[in-house]
This record gives C-alpha cells, sequence and structure tokens, in this order.
C-alpha cells in the first residue's frame, strides 16, 4: 500500500460525511498471549477519544510527505511507515478479531494491560489503531493519597483509579497490514524478530538453490547473530533483482564490474566464501547498495552514505 492509498483509506472512515462507530479495547497478555477484552466507557469519554484520536491521526498520518514502505527494508531504519502484511505464520493482532460481548475489562486486568485498540468502523469497512502502554498507566490508590475537590471547597479522598489514555498512535491497523514506525516495539511487543528470521530464511533458501556460494554455511552462520541487523539485510535481499538474474550471466558481470571484481573469487562457477565478512559483501551486492552521485561523481554506501573509493563510472 502507498502513502496516497493509506492516507485514503483512514479519511475514508475517520474524516468522510458519515459518522464512524468506535469501540475501544483493552489489550491484556496472560501467559505471553495477547487477549482483546471491552473496554466499557460512557458517551462522553467516547467523544473525548474520537476527537483525540482525530487529531493525532491527521497530524501524524495525514501529513503529505509521510512515507510508505516495504517492513523488507526495515534494514534501511529510517523513520518512516513500514507495512508489515500479517500472514498465517505471523498473525500478531488476530487477537482483536471476533472480541465477545461478555469478555468485558476489569480491575483484574490492571497489571497485565498492555496497550488500547480502538476500532473505528463504517458498517463493514474499519480500522484499527493500538497505542501501546509503556509505563503502566494507573495510578494506584494503594501507592498514593489522592485527594479531590468536593463540597465548600474541601479536599476528600479519591478511591478510585485512575487510567491516562494517551494522545499518541503507534499502530495503524488496515486489513491484513500493520504500519507503524516502532519496529522496536514489534520486536519487544510483539516477536517481529520470529518474522525477520523467517523471511530472511527465505532469502537463504533462494540462494542456496542458485548453488551459487562454496560455503553455505558462512551464510547460516551470517543470518543466526543474536542482533537482528544480519537477518534484516538478508529480508531486504530477498526481492533483489540479482537473484532473479541467470547465473552464468550473474558470475560473468561480477567478474567484470569494476566494484566487485576484486571482492569476489569464483572458481568453477561457485563465489569462494571463506568468512562471514565475504557473506556481507555478498548481501551487499545483492542488496545493490553501492549508488554513485551523479553531480559528485563519487561513490556512497546507500545506507550509510560512507564514501567509497573511486571507480571508473562506466560499465561496459
Amino acid at each position: 500500500m502507498n502513502a496516497d492509498e493509506f492516507r485514503n483509506k483512514i479519511k475514508s472512515i475517520m474524516f468522510s460525511d458519515k459518522p464512524y462507530g468506535l469501540e475501544v479495547y483493552a489489550c491484556v497478555r496472560y501467559d505471553q498471549k495477547f487477549k482483546a477484552k471491552r473496554f466499557i466507557i460512557n458517551d462522553e469519554l467516547r467523544e473525548m477519544i474520537a476527537q483525540t484520536l482525530e487529531g493525532t491521526v491527521e497530524s501524524k498520518y495525514l501529513k503529505a510527505d509521510l512515507e510508505v514502505d516495504s517492513s523488507d527494508n526495515i534494514a534501511d531504519n529510517k523513520n518512516i511507515l513500514y507495512e508489515v502484511v500479517q500472514t498465517d505464520s505471523y498473525f500478531p493482532f488476530s487477537f482483536i478479531k471476533g472480541v465477545k460481548d461478555d469478555e468485558i475489562y476489569s480491575r483484574a486486568d490492571e497489571e497485565s494491560l498492555q496497550g488500547f485498540c480502538f476500532k473505528l468502523n463504517i458498517n463493514e469497512n474499519e480500522i484499527f489503531l493500538y497505542q501501546n502502554i509503556y509505563k503502566m498507566r494507573m495510578i494506584q490508590k494503594g501507592k498514593n493519597i489522592l485527594a479531590k475537590l468536593g463540597g465548600n471547597q474541601t479536599y476528600v479522598p479519591y478511591k478510585d483509579e485512575i487510567l491516562g489514555i494517551d494522545s499518541r498512535v503507534d499502530i495503524v491497523l488496515i486489513e491484513n497490514s500493520i504500519f507503524t514506525e516502532k519496529i522496536a516495539m514489534l520486536q519487544k511487543q510483539f516477536k517481529f524478530e520470529q518474522y525477520i528470521r523467517l523471511e530472511a530464511s527465505k532469502t537463504i533458501e533462494v540462494i542456496m538453490e542458485m548453488e551459487i556460494l562454496s560455503n553455505t554455511a558462512k551464510l547460516l552462520s551470517f543470518s543466526e547473530k543474536e542482533k537482528l541487523t544480519n537477518a534484516k539485510k538478508l529480508l531486504k535481499a530477498r526481492n533483489s533483482p540479482v537473484l532473479k538474474m541467470d547465473k552464468a550471466r550473474l558470475l560473468a558481470r561480477l567478474q567484470n564490474h569494476p566494484r566487485y571484481q576484486d571482492k569476489f573469487q569464483i572458481q568453477q562457477g561457485e563465489i569462494i566464501i571463506t568468512s562471514e565478512k565475504m557473506v556481507g559483501e555478498f548481501i551487499k551486492m545483492l542488496n545493490d547498495d553501492i549508488v554513485r552521485s551523479e553531480l559528485t561523481d563519487q561513490e556512497y554506501d546507500s545506507i550509510s552514505k560512507h564514501l567509497l573509493d573511486p571507480i571508473p563510472a562506466v560499465i561496459n
């Protein structure tokens, strides 16, 4: 989904001529599993939440310069919206579907509260807005003395719990897609690491099927590092045009390419891999991370903008 489609989907519900419905779900987690429960509110609070959401969404998600990109490219680490398409193998927000009427949030759920999910709909057309709770928003009466102004200008004890709802939207859910710039939050709260490693493994399968590397063990070791940096690079390479090239043509191009001919040693139709560093160079080549500036005629790493040694620009 591109930025215009994303904005239009939101506008069709939140900023159309028709009034939309608003339901609030409390997202709780028990035994590492999320569950949505109905969060009962009165009309006054519903209107306040609606106004807050509209202001937040308009300022953050309807900007003319909004950028939306596929989660395949999260290795670029840009401060933009990434779209994660939920599939059978990774569907972290399946819990918000089909919430039963008798599943109601109560005080017993306070310690397990993880966030709020706001369902906005016009008939069958719907979106969900998720707000993560980074710190418990409860002001618990057992740990604090709370007071409110009563009659005759006298303060009296306030004995109920207080719960804050922020003017913040961390995730937009449209159909089966997650839209967010908070990838770290997805990793921490919704096991996004599993998605990254699974999709990176699909790139490895394609590379292994090409039979282009002499040592696939180094490739596997590269991908299995505890930090996700390498797996993210492999995820980005999944849709590389290089992987769609004929093997013989690719090897011939690499042997004559002024940037890569000295980086890769090719023997018997395979790129000789002796270290994970060489795997890193191979993945960088797949992602085509080297760009040449037409203005300065210099070459850069397209992610870090690290200046590389000059080479001839023309490839025969």
